[in-house]
């Protein structure tokens, strides 16, 4: 259960596999798509609804990864089943695969995507995930077009994405993107760290700190000046 990852009560469904390697991921034990268990859509479902009336009127399911898109039939499986119970959708992603792979499978039956954008710099986008920008910004257009609401989730990490022109930056995407909601502020922390370890990989941002409250606040500033809606998880 869970109360950020979406409006109301959320039965949040976790996923293995991602195709980035964020320098501040979390949970790089989701990274290969072997591990966890195997499941089905009709066994999840079957989860939801003994716990369904806990999630009424607002709240519904989320799936998160990993990378929720990577599992694309199991996503849209999974959410026909939560909208047939009178719930709804949400999909936690940074807007991997392709239009007619993935997002054609899972968009139809989402309610409500929480889009991680990791940086609006394509330069620092591939430095930070080792992967290209042009994706993500091809999967905010799909939701554009779909008219899917969307907020957008974004990490603040101190040397990285905290750089003033980029705030900037992606304060003026924000304002041109039709759906957007308003935006997720994370300040980094280093609570993954331990899986790195466990993993036997060296942590990518050693040294690095969670950012000082008058920083977040000032960010904050920026975005509320700029009449973007924040919500900030500090």
């Amino acid at each position: 259960m869970s109360a950020v990852d979406g409006p109301g009560v959320r039965f949040l469904v976790f996923v293995q596999g991602c195709a980035m390697r964020c320098l501040f991921c979390s949970n790089p034990d989701t990274w290969t798509l072997k591990g966890g268990n195997r499941t089905s859509s009709k066994e999840i479902a079957a989860e939801i609804k003994r716990v369904r009336n806990y999630l009424k009127p607002r709240g519904g399911v989320t799936i998160s990864g990993g990378e929720a898109m990577l599992q694309p039939q199991f996503v849209s499986a999974v959410f026909q089943e939560v909208h047939a119970m009178g719930l709804n959708t949400t999909v936690d992603t940074t807007g991997q695969g392709t239009k007619h792979g993935n997002w054609d499978v899972v968009l139809p039956h989402t309610d409500l995507v929480l889009f991680c954008i990791k940086h609006i710099d394509p330069i620092k986008y591939e430095a930070l995930t080792g992967m290209k920008q042009r994706g993500a910004l091809k999967f905010a257009d799909q939701l554009a077009e779909r008219k899917i609401p969307f907020y957008l989730r974004y990490v603040y990490i101190p040397g990285y994405t905290d750089g003033v022109k980029d705030i900037d930056k992606l304060i003026e995407w924000c304002k041109l993107q039709p759906t957007f909601q308003g935006i997720e502020l994370l300040p980094y922390h280093v609570l993954g760290r331990n899986k790195w370890e466990v993993m036997g990989l060296p942590y990518p941002l050693d040294g690095t700190t969670t950012p000082p409250h008058e920083q977040v606040r000032a960010v904050i500033k920026a975005f509320n000046d700029s009449d973007v809606p924040v919500i900030c998880a500090e």
